[in-house]
């Protein structure tokens, strides 16, 4: 722009000049020097809008251009660098969604898979429960009719009359105490096998004091628990424990069986102890051995019904109707066990809304 201003002042100079030559060349030149003047004044005054036209004016549009192409390039810029910032804030925006959406998916995945898991587990038990049912009364009538038949034996070798007879074969009596505890072994799992087909009935909920139940429980254990002298109790249940949702016999069923697995996983004696604390509407009772532990494949069967380690001192039940029963009455029950340090089940119910 300022080169075409520079242009223009020259020939306005330039036609100045020519202008006054007259006068300064003086009168008697006057007359052609007029024609002159004006001839070159003329040439200088095209010369010098042709220059405009051509140098100044397109500069000047040039430069408007200029003007107008840098704001709306400067704008792009801007719009463009709007985008990409919300491009970046909205791709940001979804990835956090869709990790989210992620979690909850795997949450509900693993909910319906835990779903599927207890509604099988049930409806095994359920039928396992009535094949228990058929089968006790299917073993119930032979073993009344061998115990019977051992009775009549022992009866018949005490008989003075058959002494003589009895007196040639010296292991009759051995071979008879042997039918005998075959027989009470077959009655105990039949025992265990009907009250594992009882957990199918239905059951009344009540409100259970949990300290009186489990007090009760670890007295009849004191009798009946062989190595019981060898096994130190902890008893840390609150006095101020809520009452708990179930029903009282089945309940007692339930822990007595843990109590039990628990005094059996210490032979040679240890330590038992019962804790319990409130967690919002729920109960949860620790009951903590320092007996052999459980291996992590057993843990995995623990609660299935017919498996034990104990060989054949075991029926494979009890534990399998402790869950059952706490299943039942809308409780849960987990075991967490180390091997040759001892195991803890915990089981939780509902506070009893009565």
């Amino acid at each position: 722009m300022r080169k075409g201003v520079y242009i223009f002042l020259i020939f306005l100079l330039m036609l100045g000049l020519l202008a006054f030559f007259p006068i300064i060349v003086g009168p008697e030149f006057s007359s052609r020097i007029y024609l002159v003047s004006l001839f070159f004044f003329a040439i200088g005054f095209l010369l010098a809008l042709i220059l405009i036209l051509t140098f100044l004016i397109p500069f000047n549009l040039f430069s408007k251009k200029t003007r107008y192409n840098s704001k709306y390039l400067d704008e792009l810029s801007s719009i463009s660098m709007q985008a990409r910032k919300e491009m970046k804030e909205t791709n940001e925006r979804l990835d956090r969604e869709l990790k989210i959406k992620r979690k909850q998916l795997e949450s509900m995945g693993s909910e319906l898979l835990s779903t599927q898991i207890e509604l099988l587990q049930k409806e095994k038990l359920a039928s396992l429960a009535k094949m228990a049912s058929g089968v006790v009364h299917q073993i119930r009538n032979p073993l009344a009719i061998i115990k019977n038949a051992t009775y009549l034996l022992k009866k018949k070798i005490g008989d003075p009359a058959t002494k003589k007879n009895a007196g040639r074969d010296e292991n009759l009596n051995i071979e008879i105490k042997i039918i005998e505890d075959e027989a009470d072994s077959m009655n105990k799992i039949a025992g265990e096998l009907l009250r594992f087909a009882r957990t199918d009935e239905r059951i009344m909920l009540e409100p259970i004091d949990l300290g009186v139940l489990i007090r009760g429980i670890l007295k009849e254990m004191a009798i009946t628990q062989k190595n019981h002298k060898k096994v130190k109790v902890e008893n840390e249940l609150p006095d101020s424990l809520s009452k708990a949702q179930g029903e009282r016999e089945s309940l007692k069923q339930a822990i007595s069986n843990i109590i039990s697995n628990a005094y059996q996983a210490m032979p040679r004696g240890g330590t038992l102890k019962l804790q319990a604390h409130e967690i919002g509407k729920e109960i949860q009772i620790d009951i903590s051995d320092t007996g052999v532990g459980i291996s992590p494949k057993e843990k995995e069967l623990i609660f299935e019904p017919l498996f034990t380690t104990k060989g054949k001192d075991g029926a494979g039940l009890g534990l399998a109707i402790s869950y059952a029963i706490i299943k039942k009455i809308g409780g849960d029950i987990k075991v967490n066990s180390k091997e040759g340090k001892g195991t803890t089940f915990t089981v939780t119910l509902k506070v009893s809304s009565e």
